[in-house]
């Protein structure tokens, strides 16, 4: 028998820089039955083999194949990352952004060239990084503050893609106010927008993104923030280290002119958010707008996952007889700059491949294995 391969092409269109939408670009199918014993389908799960009979009992076999052997193209699904955007709504985010040293606002005010303002724009604006990513992340809110009740006066966004329009709906024009119940807020988050994650486990990556301008504090015994006025690090401190104990991932931006202990605090939620840095992850302290901006994209585009969900499974011990190109150039198998495979279902692109594939807009992968080693779904 003849040798035949499945073709397994990946269209990603990695966004971190356009507007264009993520999806998986496959050639078009030819029709049924080619003359020459061999069937495409756009349905992996029903092949006809030679002859027009069902091969589905054949693809049982360890072997994957025999003379059942078919070509046929098989979807494969880049795995979107969560990301959860947990914004502070008290009432100094109505401060101008940048202070140059001005006293922090006391009321929730719009305003123009304010902390929230920015902050908002950042996400949801015409260039914000939701509008530009929705289809490749799944994004998902929580505003916090204590007005009308603490710490989540609105309704939490759940994350998912295409989530814009929910996301923009559910960030007002001005911030809630009027406190900072940063960790009561975190652990809510983590308790319930967090799925628990095992360090050998296969799924989407998860993202906790924190933007703060004030000191933590609680909701108080009163309810409302009233009560709870005094600055306290410990329930962020305890939130954080719940999160990144279900996996997930915590980086923090600073919207103030932080310095002394609550700088350190800040510092210390970034360290812990963030074990694989060592005690040195990146505190993202932007001083302006476009800054901001760059902060958030520079966050969204390193979530976009360079693992890819094959549409069928591979046997591992031929796995790298297969050939994996991106932009048309073969990459390397178990190399640290090539790809590898991870289990039957997902291969990695890893050091300088995955950056190729994150930094640019459009980058295609194209796999392919023997139909020996390959069984679609």
């Amino acid at each position: 028998m003849r040798a035949r391969t499945f073709e397994v092409v990946l269209g990603l269109m990695l966004i971190a820089c356009s507007t264009e939408p993520r999806q998986i670009t496959l050639p078009p199918l030819p029709a049924r039955g080619n003359g020459a014993g061999e069937s495409e389908f756009d349905n992996p799960g029903s092949i006809l083999a030679e002859g027009g009979s069902d091969a589905s009992t054949a693809q049982n076999d360890a072997a994957f194949g025999d003379d059942s052997c078919v070509d046929g193209l098989v979807r494969a699904i880049p795995i979107p990352p969560k990301v959860v955007l947990v914004l502070d709504g008290s009432c100094s985010m109505s401060t101008d952004y940048p202070a140059n040293g001005a006293q922090s606002a006391s009321r929730c005010t719009r305003n123009a060239g304010g902390r929230w303002t920015a902050l908002r724009n950042a996400l949801v604006g015409t260039q914000g990084v939701v509008s530009k990513l929705e289809k490749a992340i799944a994004f998902g809110l929580v505003v916090y503050g204590t007005q009308p009740r603490c710490p989540i006066p609105g309704q939490p966004v759940t994350a998912a893609l295409g989530n814009l329009a929910r996301i923009r709906a559910a960030l007002p024009q001005v911030q809630p106010g009027l406190n900072t119940p940063t960790g009561p807020a975190l652990d809510w988050v983590y308790e319930n927008l967090i799925t628990t994650q095992r360090p050998d486990q296969r799924g989407a990556s998860q993202l906790v993104i924190l933007a703060t301008d004030g000191e933590p504090n609680s909701c108080g015994s009163l309810g409302f923030g009233l009560g709870g006025e005094e600055t306290n690090y410990q329930p962020s401190i305890d939130a954080v280290k719940k999160g990144t104990s279900k996996g997930a991932t915590t980086y923090v931006i600073s919207l103030a002119d932080a310095e002394g202990p609550f700088h350190d605090h800040l510092q210390q939620l970034a360290n812990l958010g963030d074990p694989e840095a060592h005690g040195s992850a990146k505190l993202y302290e932007p001083a302006s707008p476009d800054q901001l901006t760059e902060a958030l994209e520079t966050l969204a585009a390193a979530a976009l996952s360079c693992e890819i969900e094959l549409g069928g499974s591979i046997l591992l011990d031929q796995a790298c007889d297969g050939m994996i190109t991106l932009g048309g150039m073969p990459l390397a198998c178990n190399d640290p700059n090539g790809w590898a495979p991870i289990d039957e279902r997902h291969i990695r692109l890893q050091g300088t491949a995955c950056d190729e594939l994150q930094a640019h807009t459009t980058a295609v992968v194209e796999a392919k294995f023997a139909c020996t080693g390959f069984r679609p779904d």
